[in-house]
């Protein structure tokens, strides 16, 4: 439960540093669990669940820290934004001040409310509800693109199973009906990533590498020897 959610972001990491390319990925995904994680380790402090669930927030939040990190790294200096809007900054600093600022705005805001049991639970609610939308971006993208070129197969194969395998620890287990809930949104997208996988199969043999990236604003290029399925 605490590392098996990193695995596919593990492999997509490789990937990137392999091809040398981020095409493919969305990084409005690490935005999604940076945000969420964070939330959720003060959803843990006002409503003391399931430990395992707290450390598993504190290794995602390590993971997507160094997944951006190389994200990033890999994005030339052609394809920087022209104009910066939120979570599309030119420079890795711009990301980093922007989670410790929100962190400190949370921890204020924890400070003075975490004693209401409705803060924390509102908490609870915008801590998974974000999570939910994890997978939305990538079908985004992918829908977008018509392909699924530089997405990592082993990231929708460990978020369909370790979603399955959440869903049914939550429902067995005595944790807060938000957890639930989250489950049920992400397992739902994640088979409709999977259909896309089968449906841009084809598509993703020979794509343009001058298509754009729908949320980041930033071409999607193809290095060779590009992970695709």
């Amino acid at each position: 439960m605490i590392f098996g959610p990193i695995a596919g972001y593990v492999d997509q990491y490789m990937s990137i540093r392999r091809t040398k390319s981020s095409a493919g990925f969305s990084l409005t995904t690490c935005g999604i669990l940076l945000i969420s994680s964070i939330l959720r380790v003060f959803f843990w402090l006002g409503d003391r669940f399931d430990v395992t669930l707290l450390y598993q927030s504190f290794v995602m939040i390590i993971a997507q820290v160094i997944l951006l990190e190389i994200c990033l790294r890999y994005r030339t200096e052609s394809h920087w934004p022209t104009q910066a809007s939120f979570w599309n900054w030119p420079t890795f600093g711009h990301y980093a001040r922007f989670l410790v600022m929100f962190t400190g705005v949370v921890t204020v805001a924890y400070l003075f409310f975490g004693s209401f049991q409705s803060f924390v639970d509102m908490l609870g609610y915008l801590s998974m509800g974000i999570e939910a939308t994890v997978p939305m971006p990538q079908a985004y993208f992918n829908h977008t693109r018509k392909s699924v070129s530089g997405f990592s197969t082993v990231i929708i194969g460990t978020w369909f199973l370790g979603d399955a395998f959440k869903t049914q620890y939550y429902y067995f287990h005595d944790v807060p009906f938000q957890f639930l809930l989250c489950g049920i949104i992400q397992l739902s997208m994640d088979c409709i990533i999977c259909f896309q996988l089968w449906k841009y199969s084809e598509n993703s043999k020979g794509d343009d590498s001058n298509d754009k990236h729908p949320l980041l604003d930033l071409p999607v290029y193809q290095s060779e020897g590009h992970h695709s399925h």
